[in-house]
């Protein structure tokens, strides 16, 4: 199930954070950050986004992204990834063409599996040189990364799966690479 990491996993362990409760994260440096300065400034005023302090503002943002990824994954694994829905006007009932999930699903993937490509260092980084400073704890980050990879494997294993389940026969892709005019002519009834 692709879909769980983000919208179980990550979701949840933001929505505190953009409610500006610093939960597996150290208070002071977190409502630095949250309201948009950085790590020992001071208290100059910073104003929000929309109205919203940054760090609620950018933390929304990636649950928005998070939840549309969830919602991503899970038309890949569902019925309605392949045939659009009967609510969706004008399109229901008819095929989903293929590159429409798969284009974000490789963009996502390619994404994710680059910053993942990093982690090992980060991961390492952040737990032999915790301090006081720091925004998020030992705690946050054993907790995140994990989520975060889970994500990064589960996102393009669906993507395969959805690519494979919905690709032309073989028999089918051979006719359609021979030139027009070269063609059998179908089948009549």
């Amino acid at each position: 199930m692709a879909w769980v990491a983000p919208v179980l996993g990550f979701i949840p362990l933001h929505i505190p954070w953009i409610l500006g409760i610093p939960m597996f994260a150290n208070p002071g440096p977190f409502r630095e950050w949250y309201h948009g300065r950085g790590p020992g400034v001071g208290d100059h005023p910073v104003d929000g986004f929309l109205g919203l302090p940054a760090g609620a503002f950018y933390l929304g943002l990636l649950c928005a992204l998070a939840g549309l990824g969830g919602v991503l994954a899970l038309g890949l694994v569902s019925d309605w990834g392949v045939t659009f829905p009967r609510w969706v006007p004008r399109l229901r009932g008819r095929r989903v063409p293929p590159w429409l999930p798969l284009t974000p699903t490789v963009l996502g993937s390619a994404l994710m599996i680059g910053y993942s490509a990093t982690l090992p260092w980060q991961f390492a980084a952040e737990l032999s040189q915790t301090s006081e400073q720091d925004i998020f704890t030992p705690t946050g980050v054993l907790i995140g990364l994990p989520l975060l990879l889970a994500w990064t494997v589960a996102l393009p294993l669906a993507g395969w799966s959805y690519y494979r389940r919905t690709r032309l026969p073989r028999r089918d892709r051979r006719r359609w690479s021979v030139p027009f005019a070269d063609r059998p002519a179908p089948p009549s009834a």
